[in-house]
Order: structure tokens, then C-alpha cells, then sequence
């Protein structure tokens, strides 16, 4: 079925910024596409202009302008601009390039690139140049959820047939029809079969990830709020610890709190066990759960998070570290009436372009159910208020974090009234805190098995936590805590919670080592093993026999540091292999 009437309120005709790349030489072929940015700039894909089989691109490629009516004749020649080349890497993230026409554009109009959150079932529409299709061929797509490499991108799903993503589409900017407003590029097409049946899709670029790639772009052409704001992302506000100074060490940096990082970060990936609306307490001294917020938000911000290609050598398996883009937009509120808040909220959510209801009405008939973070509701000019303008996005199906810098309000109270339902959630909180601590129990009784294991034949061993007897007491107490019914327990269950997910996190990271330690050391066994039973074949095992009498020492004599016993096994390996290349001759 088509889009309804009013759904679309934009003029292909209009989009005069949307451009075709040609190659440079006398044959002209097709290329992709691109878009005009201010400037004399073009936004491409990287794959558009690579020449085929290397690493690098065209030195040169024609631009031309299907907007302008006479596109031949306007067609002007456009070189990569420097530290604006972003190669596909091996993991498939960057694929983006930004050119420089060498004249004036003939057409008045070019793009900006503007932030909108990822929108289940947006309709956005786009053109491509296939071949043979001169002048075009125009398709709808609905964003679907983020996808490809590194959560980089967007999957969008042809609306019909006819829509389907064909080659020399790359590079087409990605219009969202409500808005006219151009939210990414094109970059890839699918076709895949399930169940019999065959399907297609393809994937935008949004311009959090071009923004993050492109310096040029983020600077001069990018509309729209920031899903993160300045004041809570990393580095900012951070207290500098001073230089020591006689008989006074310098003051520790704060750390991250990494459990309640992983609680957020569980939180943001909607696990089953966690509420749509939680709420949580960050106090102006609690130095690092501050961090720990800022840290977790900011990787959460598509556009802040770090570049994959270069982060993925080293992948996170602690669960600290949330899916770039699974946060839509972050509130600051401390200080603000309800009437900026509002403002934030409309410009995170585009319903700040011309309309007849006040923002505060537009928002409750038209908010997007989107993952929301709102720091210092207690804090707001007029904090109630502020919690029933919040309450908004809950009831148009969002997600919402509450973080509170005091630990009693009447922001709380009303939070608790309204969104927490204090007939339920205490129950279910304290339900879900014994889930935790039990899981903890397993966890470290698993790590004590592996140690004992590992300590006859691997040193050192990491010390394995006894947190759960402790944590399992204290939620016991909970179950009885004189203070159920009251905010003042929320806070302990919040706190209580956090507790038990640090104690997880050293268990899980005390389970991990000792599993990695115990298959290393199988690892230098096989293979000590297998190149010994070479050495036999060829009927040279007295080649190498001291040198694998003190590998095998080390690996069956007893505990063995692994990084002594990994050099011992390499200078067998090493003598083997020389030796059977000799004896081959």
C-alpha cells in the first residue's frame, strides 16, 4: 500500500543538490551518485570512485547535475578533497569521500545534511542512476533498525517492487519524507533468500556516521540537535586533579564505575529483566558513576562513538560497552524550564518546523517512541512539571532514564507516582536484583572450578572474587527494609543493584581469564605435540629433543607461567620446522 497523502509533503523537482558521477574519460560511464553540499562539495560513497582492484580513487570524476535541466552541459570535473577520503574498511565501516568541483554549480540549490533518529518504518525516498536509465529512477524505502558493520548504518526495505535498490544507487541522498530534510546517503543493496522466498534490502549511511567521519561536513553542514549534548559526553567537566604538592599526592583521577556502566548499557539495549522507565542516582561527588554516564552515553551516540574499523581489534566482552546509535536523544534538564526542555525535545525528534499546537502539545500528540536519557530532573526550574512533560514520551511508547543528582525530591516522588507504579515496581526491582546476585553465585562457584583446575599447571592465577554470600544477605535484608513504599528504598534498590553488577563483572572477568589461560595452555600442548609427531615421522626427533624435553617440562612439571612456557614451545617450533625443511631435502 502507498504512503497516505499526508504523509508526503515534498517535491522531487525541487531536489536540484542531487548529483551523478561520471569517470573523467572520454567513455563517461556511470559511476553513482552524490550530494551537493555548500560550497562546491559533493558527498559520496568511497566504493563510487575506487578504482577497481585497489585501495585508492578515481584521480578525478565528472559531476553532473540531472536538476538542472541541461545536465551535459553543466557537467563539471570534481577532485577528493584531503583527510576526506574514508576507504571501505575490512570490517565494511567509513565508505564515504567528499569532493571539490572545480567551478561554480549550476544549480541554486544544495543539501544539508540534518540528524534524525533512527525511525521504525520512516518513509524516506532517494534516486539512483542505473544504466541505460537516463534521467534516473526514483524509489521508497522504510527505515528499518540499524545494521552492517559496526551498527554504522541503517537498513531501509523498498516499500514495493519497484522500489527495489539497484547498482549505481550508492551515494543517493536519503530524503525523510515528513520532513524534506535529507538524513543520509546510500550505500549498499541485499538480495537474499528466506524460506523460499527472495528478499531485498539495502542500508543509508545516516549522518551520525558521516558526521563522525567527515570533519568538513560536521563543521558547515549538518542541521538538527546533537542526540548527546556537550555536558554529557566524555571530557566534559571532568575535574582536573592538580599537580601534588609537598605532602599532598596528586588526587586520583576518577574511573569509570563499571557496573553501573554495564547497567546502563543493558538498560540501552532494552534486556528483558529492565523496565522502559528506570530511574537511577548520579550525586555531584560520585565522580565516577558521573564518568561512567558521560562514558556510556557518549559510545552510545552514533556520531561520538569511535570508529569501529579501528576498535573492533579490540571487541568489548564485558557489556560495558553499548551499540553506537542505541541511544536517540540525551537530556541535560538541571536548570531549564519546561519550555527549552521542550524545545530540545522537538529539535531531537524534528517536530520543530512550522506547526499550529505549542511545542508541549505537539509533543504528547506527536513524540516518537524513542530511548531517552533526561540527567537532572530534580534540578529543573520547575521540576514537576518537567516530569509530566517527560511522562509525554513514555506514553507515545518511549523509553525513558531518569538520573537524578539528589537523592530525595519532590521530582522523585512524582516520578515514583507516575511512572514507576509503587504498587509493582519495588517487587519486580527486588526480583530483579536476586536474578542478578544468583547469577553472580554461579558465576564465581564456575571461576573457583576453573581455578582449581588451572592451578596444577598454570601461575599465576587471578583471584576469584566471594561477593554473593555478602550480596545475597543484603537483598534479603531489602525484602524487609521498614522503608518499602518510600523513594528512600528506591535509592537503596538503585545502589544495591549496581553493587551486585560490579561483583558480576569481576566474576565474569576472573571466568574469563582463567578459560583463556586454561585453552592457551591446551593450545602450547597441541602444538608441541603435533610438530613432535612430525618430527617423528621423519625420523628426526633427536633434532630438536632438548628443546622440547624443556617445553614439555614447563607444561606438565607443575604450574608454568604461560608466556615462559609460549617462548619454550617457539624455539621448539622454530628448530622443527628448520629441521624438517632440512630433512626434506
Amino acid at each position: 500500500m502507498g504512503a497516505p497523502h499526508t504523509e508526503t509533503n515534498f517535491r522531487t523537482d525541487q531536489e536540484t543538490w542531487r548529483v551523478r558521477l561520471r569517470t573523467a574519460d572520454p567513455r563517461g560511464q556511470v559511476l553513482g551518485a552524490g550530494v551537493l553540499l555548500g560550497d562546491g562539495l559533493v558527498l559520496t560513497c568511497a566504493h563510487v570512485i575506487r578504482i577497481a582492484g585497489t585501495d585508492d580513487h578515481q584521480p578525478a570524476v565528472t559531476v553532473e547535475f540531472p536538476g538542472s535541466g541541461s545536465a551535459d552541459s553543466c557537467a563539471l570535473r570534481a577532485t577528493v578533497v584531503p583527510k576526506h577520503w574514508v576507504p571501505r574498511a575490512d570490517d565494511h565501516t567509513g565508505d564515504l569521500a567528499l569532493l571539490q568541483l572545480d567551478g561554480p554549480p549550476p544549480v541554486a540549490s544544495h543539501a544539508t545534511l540534518h540528524r534524525l533518529p533512527t525511525i521504525w518504518n520512516r518513509r524516506v525516498h532517494f534516486a539512483g542512476y542505473p544504466s541505460r536509465i537516463t534521467g534516473g529512477k526514483w524509489a521508497e524505502a522504510l527505515i528499518k533498525g540499524p545494521g552492517g558493520p559496526g551498527d554504522e548504518w541503517v537498513q531501509i526495505d523498498p516499500v514495493t517492487e519497484a522500489d527495489t535498490l539497484m547498482r549505481r544507487f550508492s551515494g543517493a541522498g536519503v530524503v525523510d519524507n515528513r520532513t524534506g530534510r535529507v538524513i543520509g546517503i546510500v550505500v549498499s543493496k541485499l538480495d537474499s533468500e528466506r524460506e523460499g522466498a527472495h528478499y531485498r534490502h539495502g542500508y543509508m549511511i545516516p549522518t551520525g556516521t558521516i558526521v563522525k567521519h567527515l570533519d568538513l561536513v560536521r563543521e558547515r553542514f549538518v542541521s538538527g540537535r546533537p542526540p548527546v549534548p556537550a555536558t554529557l559526553t566524555t571530557g566534559h567537566d571532568e575535574p582536573d586533579p592538580g599537580p601534588a604538592s609537598a605532602g599532598r599526592p596528586a588526587s586520583p583521577r576518577p574511573a569509570p564505575d563499571r557496573g553501573f556502566a554495564r547497567w546502563l548499557t543493558r538498560w540501552l539495549a532494552a534486556e528483558d529483566d529492565l523496565a522502559d522507565v528506570e530511574i537511577t542516582f548520579v550525586r555531584d561527588e560520585d565522580q565516577d558513576a558521573a564518568l561512567a554516564l558521560r562514558s556510556t552515553l557518549t559510545l552510545a551516540d552514533r556520531e561520538r562513538s569511535p570508529r569501529t574499523s579501528v576498535a573492533a581489534s579490540a571487541p568489548d566482552r564485558s557489556g560495558t560497552s553499548p551499540r553506537a546509535g542505541s541511544l536517540d536523544l540525551a537530556l541535560d534538564v538541571g536548570g531549564k524550564t519546561p519550555a527549552q526542555i521542550a524545545e530540545e525535545i522537538a529539535e531531537g525528534m524534528a517536530l520543530d518546523g512550522p506547526g499550529l499546537l505549542p511545542l508541549p502539545a505537539r509533543i504528547a500528540a506527536e513524540a516518537l517512541p524513542l530511548t531517552t536519557v533526561a540527567r537532572g530532573v530534580d534540578e529543573a526550574l520547575q521540576p514537576l512539571e518537567t516530569v509530566e512533560l517527560l511522562h509525554t514520551l513514555v506514553r507515545r511508547g518511549g523509553r525513558l532514564l531518569l538520573v537524578f543528582r539528589q537523592l530525595d525530591s519532590p521530582a522523585l516522588h512524582r516520578t515514583y507516582e507516575l511512572l514507576l507504579d509503587p504498587a509493582t515496581r519495588p517487587q519486580h526491582w527486588l526480583e530483579r536484583i536476586g536474578r542478578r546476585v544468583a547469577a553472580l553465585a554461579r558465576t564465581e562457584e564456575l571461576a573457583r572450578e576453573l581455578r582449581r583446575r588451572a592451578a596444577t599447571c598454570v601461575s599465576p592465577l587471578p583471584s576469584v572474587p566471594r561477593y554473593a554470600p555478602d550480596l545475597e544477605l543484603k537483598a534479603a535484608r531489602l525484602e524487609a527494609d521498614p522503608q518499602q513504599g518510600t523513594t528512600g528504598f528506591l535509592v537503596k534498590l538503585s545502589y544495591v543493584e549496581r553493587t551486585v553488577e560490579t561483583a558480576l563483572l569481576e566474576a565474569e572477568t576472573a571466568h574469563r581469564t582463567l578459560t583463556g589461560q586454561l585453552a592457551r595452555h591446551q593450545d602450547l600442548r597441541g602444538l608441541l605435540d603435533g610438530h613432535q609427531a612430525r618430527l617423528a615421522a621423519h625420523g628426526i626427533t633427536e633434532a630438536a629433543a632438548s628443546l622440547h624435553q624443556e617445553a614439555q617440562r614447563l607444561l606438565t612439571g607443575g604450574p608454568c607461567e604461560l608466556s615462559v612456557a609460549e617462548a619454550a614451545v617457539e624455539r621448539f617450533v622454530t628448530e622443527a620446522r628448520r629441521a624438517l625443511e632440512t630433512g626434506q631435502r
